[in-house]
């Protein structure tokens, strides 16, 4: 078993097949000791090293551990869980003493490629895993034939037709098994680490390095026409605190709720539902000002929209937002955390907040910033220069240049200067409708930042100071603002009209799985009732489906493969040995149950001089096949093409076998 090199070198394979996904998300230390454990794997099943002794593999298991702890921190998580069960595959192969040990590294294969979906449920990943498990189905046929009589296409063949039966009984469990709010299981804090997308902080540069990446944030189905372009702000977070640095959130108490008045008038009411890609982090996003949600997320006094989970799936839920509606939520509190400034930092955009509101009010303190922003030279980029620890002043003053959290942080510390006051919202602004489908997508390449300033009379209202700058960005998209084409995605830097469309339709693809795949969650499954005619589908219903179309199924299923068996060849050399001495019993020739094959050709031969000299290479063939080289595929396939092409009619008068 040790030495076998035709079974344990596709084992070895099949190990490398499974994690090829995940090798992009290892540490290089990691991923050197894949290539050393691989090399030393090679080496043993060649027979040029032998198996190493036990304190070795002692010594192995306990470098794989440091170097976990090295390069993730703990052996705890969903990274360092995921590579320490690879190195142990590796290992396991350093110890072969039977069948047993080669089958255990194939079942934790299995669970290896079903990792993949902690990074991503894309359509691709999908694929791939189901073409990775027919591969590793071939490897458990491999130890289960025993006279090697399978090459590695009959060993595939074999096993996408195990999985293609099983299929039904998968299409059954997903369609019928009781869905349940929430997750089965928490994934650790580790997963979706990795993710691109906003975090619950903003400083210079952290919003224009989404600007490059063309992954898709959500998609967003409207019941009606969407707003204009410059109204789609996805509200995500407001950061209220400024350290000089950076802005991060400063939530109200839980138990504050928000005051947003709006008319109930159904006219101004804009419904839409939002997929939201897996990012990580429990927030969600809605368009401005959100009037209605599902009871199970909650929303904070700054109405931001949270669910109880990090969003580690795709999620789909439905939204009502009214454009007109205001935000009246403003405690003693949260005036004086909104009007907080650092001290003894940024003291010239303090001087400058009180010349620019030179005695008048709020109002025309925000028009006369904006026009600041319009008339002096600023530069809307995304490679400004790096600030310093008076980065507002060095701003404003000396670079000038900046992407939208620049702006946004500067007129917010402007207003709060002046006395008004001002948070930062982060979140994205814009979308482009997918023709294919008509709905639209929301890219991380859209994210923005913009802010919201207090009137008394008014609530919180938005300014986008980008706006001042760059009014294209808002009007007309990122794509058009006059920014580095070189840093833009290329779904939208590119003019190629066929690349656009493709895009686009495998963008079309992608919504339908996240939606009818990804996200089959209760209300899917009960959409799905519904269209069939079935009303208030419960969970014991369900289950009693499912145990009834699982029995049917799964007896179906059986029937037919032990109704194949059963007419179909055990054995593929006796198969065709069969089929030769049919052949001859037909004319006259059958063999007596006694009889051996060589046996049988020598009273042929007695009986009936004249032979074709194919009946004595046919059997000959099967003589080696039968009793020497199950394995030999070339002579087996001569053997095949013999009985194929040997035909006769009869016997005739002459004792001579008539050919066809």
């Amino acid at each position: 078993m040790v030495n076998d090199k035709n079974k344990l070198m596709p084992v070895l394979i099949g190990i490398h097949l499974v994690a090829l996904p995940l090798y992009s998300r290892m540490p290089v230390p990691v991923l050197l000791l894949v290539a050393i454990l691989t090399l030393w794997a090679v080496l043993i099943i060649s027979g040029r090293l032998s198996q190493p002794k036990q304190i070795i593999r002692l010594l192995l298991a306990a470098v794989i551990v440091s170097l976990l702890i090295v390069s993730y921190g703990s052996i705890f998580g969903q990274g360092p869980g995921t590579s320490m069960l690879l190195l142990l595959s590796f290992s396991k192969l350093f110890e072969m003493k039977s069948k047993r040990d080669a089958i255990v590294v194939v079942f934790m294969g299995y669970f290896l490629i079903a990792s993949n979906f902690f990074h991503t449920q894309d359509p691709w990943v999908a694929v791939y895993v189901f073409a990775v498990v027919i591969y590793l189905t071939s490897l458990l046929i491999i130890f289960s034939d025993r006279l090697g009589s399978m090459d590695f296409k009959s060993r595939l063949r074999v096993s996408g037709k195990m999985i293609l039966q099983a299929t039904p009984l998968m299409l059954i469990l997903f369609i019928l098994f009781p869905r349940i709010n929430g997750p089965l299981w928490a994934l650790p804090d580790d997963a979706q680490a990795a993710k691109t997308g906003i975090s619950d902080e903003m400083s210079p540069g952290s919003i224009n390095r989404l600007i490059s990446s063309g992954a898709v944030a959500f998609r967003v189905q409207f019941e009606a026409e969407p707003p204009s372009h410059e109204n789609l702000y996805w509200r995500g977070l407001v950061l209220s605190h400024y350290d000089g640095e950076k802005w991060t959130r400063d939530d109200a108490p839980s138990r504050a709720r928000p005051d947003v008045v709006y008319e109930d008038e159904k006219s101004d009411i804009i419904k839409y539902t939002v997929t939201l890609e897996s990012h990580g982090r429990s927030w969600l996003y809605s368009l401005e000002k959100m009037i209605g949600y599902d009871q199970k997320y909650r929303v904070t006094r700054e109405l931001q929209l949270f669910a109880d989970n990090k969003i580690n799936d795709v999620i789909i839920y439905k939204m009502q937002s009214d454009l007109h509606a205001v935000n009246h939520g403003l405690f003693l509190p949260e005036l004086r955390k909104n009007l907080a400034l650092p001290v003894n930092i940024n003291q010239r955009t303090k001087k400058l907040a009180t010349q620019l509101k030179a005695g008048g009010n709020d109002v025309q303190f925000i028009d006369t910033v904006l026009q600041y922003f319009r008339n002096q030279e600023f530069f809307y980029t995304l490679s400004p220069p790096l600030l310093g620890r008076h980065a507002m002043d060095d701003f404003l003053f000396e670079t000038r240049r900046g992407f939208c959290e620049h702006y946004a942080s500067a007129f917010v510390h402007l207003m709060r200067a002046g006395g008004v006051a001002a948070r930062v919202v982060v979140g994205y602004q814009g979308g482009t409708i997918n023709p294919v489908d008509d709905y639209m997508i929301i890219r991380q390449s859209d994210a923005h930042a913009w802010t919201e300033v207090w009137l008394k009379d008014r609530g919180w209202v938005r300014v986008d100071p980008t706006a001042a700058v760059s009014p294209e960005r808002i009007e007309q998209g990122i794509q058009n603002a006059g920014l580095e084409l070189a840093r833009l995605p290329s779904i939208l830097s590119s003019n190629n009209f066929v690349f656009l469309k493709i895009r686009y339709h495998w963008d079309s693809f992608h919504h339908s799985w996240n939606q009818w795949v990804v996200g089959f969650d209760e209300k899917k499954q009960k959409e799905l009732f519904s269209r069939l005619g079935v009303e208030d589908i419960n969970a014991s219903t369900l289950v009693t489906w499912l145990v009834i179309a699982m029995s049917v199924c799964g007896g179906l299923v059986a029937l037919w493969v032990f109704r194949r068996r059963a007419d179909g060849p055990k054995d593929r050399t006796r198969y065709y040995y069969d089929m030769f001495c049919n052949k001859l019993a037909k004319a006259g020739l059958g063999r007596k149950p006694y009889e051996g094959s060589r046996e049988y050709l020598a009273r042929i031969t007695m009986l009936f001089p004249v032979v074709d000299e194919k009946a004595e290479m046919i059997i000959s063939y099967y003589q080696d096949l039968r009793y020497g080289d199950a394995s030999d595929v070339e002579l087996k396939q001569k053997f095949v093409r013999c009985v194929k092409q040997f035909k006769v009619k009869s016997i005739n008068k002459d004792n001579v076998l008539l050919q066809r």
